[in-house]
């Protein structure tokens, strides 16, 4: 009896092999059409696939992407803005492309430079545009009112708001590349003590 199970097993084994030899590979090719007898004359279809034709298939995705290009004129090499050493009365020489301006009490002053983004968008169709925004997500050392946004080349005046809403530093923006350049900056009065501060602002593009 165990002789015979034993035979039973290897031909079973046997069998299954088989199979599978004469089964189709898992990259099996499809067929477009074939074709025989057919003229040998130039422009004669040999083999006809207009009844197979080939589906092509693809989502088409939106896309959006926000760079940091320049940092007061140099190349940006990452996420920081560092005005150096600044005071309420623009006694410290201000660094590369960095601007100080003294209010007229001489009770504060502004530093600031500009900074550049490129926009891009796609797939946003003919009429919907974008808008780059900024918000400052916490306080940090920087005081509430004291980061601020300004056209390029002037002395900012718009303070980013803290934790809600946003500042628009450009609107209307659509399809392709938009180069967007703001002047950043920050406001140091005779009443802030001495010390470092850091302050971060988020900038995003949002759907008008």
């Amino acid at each position: 009896m165990k002789t015979r199970i034993g035979t039973l097993a290897v031909t079973v084994g046997a069998v299954l092999v088989a199979i599978a030899a004469f089964a189709a590979p898992a990259d099996a090719q499809v067929n477009v059409c074939s074709g025989n007898n057919f003229a040998t004359a130039s422009g004669t279809s040999a083999c006809d696939g207009s009844s197979s034709a080939i589906t092509a298939s693809a989502t088409v995705q939106n896309s959006a992407k926000l760079i940091l290009q320049e940092v007061f004129g140099s190349a940006a090499s990452g996420l920081t803005v560092a005005f150096g050493n600044v005071d309420a009365l623009c006694a410290n020489t201000p660094g590369t492309n960095i601007t100080c301006t003294a209010a007229g009490d001489n009770l504060s002053a502004t530093w600031f430079g500009d900074i550049k983004f490129t926009a891009r968008l796609g797939g946003l169709g003919s009429t919907t545009k974008a808008k780059l925004v900024g918000v400052r997500p916490a306080a940090g050392s920087i005081p509430t009112a004291q980061l601020l946004d300004g056209a390029s080349g002037s002395a900012p005046a718009t303070a980013y708001p803290v934790g809600s809403g946003s500042t628009d530093l450009k609107t209307t923006i659509g399809n392709g590349n938009t180069d967007v350049t703001r002047a950043i900056g920050v406001k140091v009065t005779t009443s802030d003590a001495a010390g470092s501060w850091s302050g971060t602002v988020a900038y995003s593009l949002v759907i008008e």
